[in-house]
């Protein structure tokens, strides 16, 4: 089915990872594999604020922004439509990374290729000047420790990220996780790139992060905000839909990178 879809839809456009926090690159690793396999370009790299470590000093958001939107005008001053993937924390990174990079942007100045769709993977999508502490609070089972987080109990955070998935098996992917930097939590959104682009939206029914409920908030407020619709996909996941059902996932993400 995915083939036949290529064939109608023509050339894809690469697909940029922004990665939750706390979370390597790894974690993706499936989700990706399967997009590589049916010919999509999907890249991944690490955020900043999560692949420090004490005494460097805690990257901001800012630098994260800064981080990927490097990376995707790479790939856009070579001609490219890229499609951001956005999970959890990752969805402020991108949101910010627009500004400048939209291909009717970028045509309108005589360039081709530029960012075509925003795609939110259970993601925390804050307005203009809101920080993700502004909109969640502070979050629960985090040790912070010369400006870094870390995710501890291990069982209690794995009951709640990686709900869906069997207790141990969910201890041993939080133990995998980074320390992440407090101060990225703090900093506020500067650019809304959801007023801009088309907008999709995997929404995770069994998140115990961000509810289903707080998702679609979000994505009412997107719509509210932009004026245009959100193509919401659901899916059957906890927080991390990547490593319960990574194959889903990208197919999820292939529909919506397709969509018109």
């Amino acid at each position: 089915m995915l083939v036949d879809s290529i064939i109608k839809t023509g050339p894809l456009p690469a697909v940029v990872f922004i990665p939750a926090s706390f979370s390597p690159t790894s974690f993706y690793n499936k989700t990706i594999d399967k997009l590589r396999v049916i010919g999509i370009e999907a890249i991944i790299h690490s955020l900043p604020s999560a692949s420090r470590r004490p005494p460097e000093q805690a990257a901001t958001l800012a630098e994260d922004v800064a981080y990927f939107h490097d990376v995707v005008a790479k790939l856009v001053d070579q001609g490219k439509d890229v499609a951001l993937v956005m999970h959890s924390y990752g969805g402020i990174v991108g949101t910010e990374v627009c500004r400048g990079l939209t291909k009717k942007e970028r045509e309108g100045n005589g360039m081709k290729g530029g960012l075509v769709r925003l795609v939110y993977v259970t993601a925390v999508v804050p307005m203009l000047g809101q920080s993700l502490n502004d909109v969640l609070g502070s979050p629960a089972n985090l040790k912070t420790q010369d400006g870094y987080m870390r995710n501890e109990p291990y069982e209690d955070c794995a009951k709640s990220q990686f709900s869906d998935l069997p207790l141990q098996e969910g201890v041993a992917w939080v133990k995998r996780m980074t320390v992440h930097s407090a101060a990225s939590f703090a900093d506020k959104l500067m650019f809304a790139g959801y007023n801009y682009l088309p907008v999709s939206w995997l929404l995770c029914e069994d998140d115990h992060i961000l509810t289903a409920d707080f998702q679609r908030q979000t994505i009412v407020m997107i719509e509210r905000e932009s004026g245009n619709k959100v193509a919401v996909s659901r899916l059957r996941a906890g927080h991390f839909p990547n490593a319960s059902i990574p194959e889903d996932t990208a197919n999820a993400i292939f529909e919506a990178i397709t969509a018109e």
